[in-house]
């Protein structure tokens, strides 16, 4: 037992003057606040090259039990969405500026949404996927903690025909230049 406590005490700081790769952010869209894909949680791992990251994300809004009454009648309505996505970005590196950087990216995802209409009594589910591609600016002001900021297009799919109001309604294929602006707050490790 000392043995191990000597060699754990021995590594640490081996260990804490490693470099950080991995990243754990809260990610919101404060000009789409009202949206599914407005807030997320991601997680970046950066591969052993130092340039590219690889990107996991998770977006949900729960919007249920909403009920508009009308003397003597009750509608409700309400939604549960949520979106997986996975990607890469490359690190753009700015010369002289060792706290900040540049990236470009793309995330595939999968949007799902479960969907109640006032006059139904189910929920419909509604899918699409589609890519997202990125360009960011990264700053890390402390030792653990990196401020990003980001403008994501949008390029859409979808493949099954939608009986309520949703973004992709009636649209097969649908792209959005500027769809997104998106500031992160992360913590490294």
């Amino acid at each position: 037992m000392n043995r191990l406590l000597i060699l754990v005490l021995a590594t640490f700081p081996f260990i804490s003057n490693a470099q950080y790769r991995n990243d754990a952010s809260l990610v919101i869209s404060p000009l789409k606040m009202e949206e599914q894909s407005s807030y997320q949680l991601m997680y970046r791992r950066q591969l052993p090259n130092k340039l590219w990251n690889l990107r996991a994300s998770m977006g949900i809004l729960v919007n249920t039990d909403k009920e508009v009454r009308n003397d003597s009648t009750t509608l409700n309505s309400g939604s549960v969405s949520y979106t997986l996505a996975a990607g890469g970005q490359r690190k753009l590196v700015l010369e002289d500026i060792k706290k900040a950087y540049a990236y470009i990216g793309s995330d595939v995802y999968w949007q799902s949404q479960f969907l109640r209409n006032p006059t139904d009594t189910y929920y419909g589910y509604y899918w699409n996927v589609g890519t997202t591609p990125l360009v960011g600016i990264s700053y890390e002001p402390i030792k653990n903690i990196r401020l990003s900021i980001e403008s994501r297009s949008d390029f859409n799919l979808n493949f099954q025909k939608y009986d309520a109001e949703t973004d992709y309604k009636d649209t097969r294929v649908s792209f959005k230049p500027l769809n997104q602006l998106a500031i992160g707050l992360g913590y490294l490790f």
